[in-house]
């Protein structure tokens, strides 16, 4: 037949006529269904509520939650902007510093050559902390507190690692909501704290520690470590979430405390030290270049950090390189 022009013409015709007829048969079921849901499209085809009922409940925002969302309710702070939201976290004592061993402290007669730090006889020095991952999974504290009061027969981190993706977790870190009181926001965080001396042993929880914790997070980042290999779940983009809200805890602290300038004092001592043997002690001391790099993201601004980043691009190749 397609080799007779004129039928293959009627035949595409009538092909298109029913193509067409299919669609219209469609549109018009698709609009019985819409109107039967009080919706219609306008002539962009654009689905909008018909019913001026419906039309006001999604004027006054009843969608969808912009932001994190409770594990247990489902609700954020668009519909609940007075309960304090909080993020499930995984939280091990450690070594802050794992080649800080090298320094060892006793003996008045250390030797020393510019590329090692002193060595003596003595006992090697070891500052402990912690470090935290998390799965980013979010939940109310309310709701957290709820649900282990209903689960009597389970521990309280083993009924949360069912809300929290069945993985490990030991600490809840507060999200400071644009209408949830300060008050209510530094509880938590004080019980978050209690929390991490409980399953850490480390009792000055301050913005030091915190500090701390976030330099070892981005030194995960940065080597390519694990995040899950003791909490069970959790990988890159999860902690890549977390990550702000632990810089955030860490600045709020900072600045309740009134350390500001204590730090700011410290810092300039960092930048202000003469490039020589210093720098290369340094690498292995539990507040390094990578401790004052992570410190310097909660003091300097912008334009600070453009002045000084080449000092510490200096001071961390320093320390890569001994390392």
């Amino acid at each position: 037949m397609r080799g007779h022009p004129t039928v293959a013409e009627r035949i595409e015709e009538v092909r298109q006529q029913t193509k067409r007829e299919k669609k219209r048969l469609a549109m018009a079921m698709r609009e019985n269904q819409l109107r039967a849901l009080g919706m219609k499209t306008n002539a962009l085809g654009q689905v909008k509520a018909e019913n001026p009922i419906l039309q006001q409940l999604v004027d006054m925002g009843l969608g969808e939650e912009p932001g994190p969302v409770c594990v247990i309710c489902r609700e954020g702070y668009r519909f609940q902007p007075g309960r304090v939201l909080a993020i499930y976290t995984f939280s091990r004592r450690c070594q802050l510093e794992d080649l800080e061993s090298q320094l060892w402290y006793g003996s008045p007669h250390a030797s020393s050559t510019a590329s090692s730090p002193p060595v003596s006889s003595g006992r090697s020095r070891k500052t402990l902390g912690y470090y935290t991952v998390s799965h980013f999974n979010v939940v109310h504290v309310e709701c957290h507190l709820s649900a282990v009061r209903l689960a009597r027969a389970r521990d309280e981190w083993e009924s949360a690692a069912l809300q929290n993706a069945n993985t490990r977790c030991n600490g809840l870190l507060p999200l400071w909501g644009p209408q949830v009181p300060e008050s209510a926001f530094a509880t938590c965080l004080a019980r978050h704290n209690t929390y991490l001396q409980e399953c850490t042993g480390h009792r000055d929880i301050g913005y030091v520690s915190t500090c701390h914790d976030l330099k070892l997070l981005i030194l995960r980042f940065a080597l390519e470590r694990s995040f899950s290999d003791e909490s069970g779940g959790g990988g890159p983009q999860s902690n890549m979430h977390f990550l702000p809200y632990l810089l955030h805890a860490a600045l709020y602290v900072l600045n309740t405390t009134r350390s500001w300038s204590r730090e700011e004092k410290n810092l300039r001592s960092f930048l202000e030290t003469a490039r020589g043997e210093k720098w290369v002690e340094n690498h292995v001391e539990s507040d390094s270049a990578f401790y004052y790099t992570t410190l310097a993201l909660l003091l300097q601004s912008c334009q600070r950090w453009n002045t000084n980043r080449l000092t510490y691009l200096g001071r961390l190749l320093v320390t890569a390189h001994c390392r």
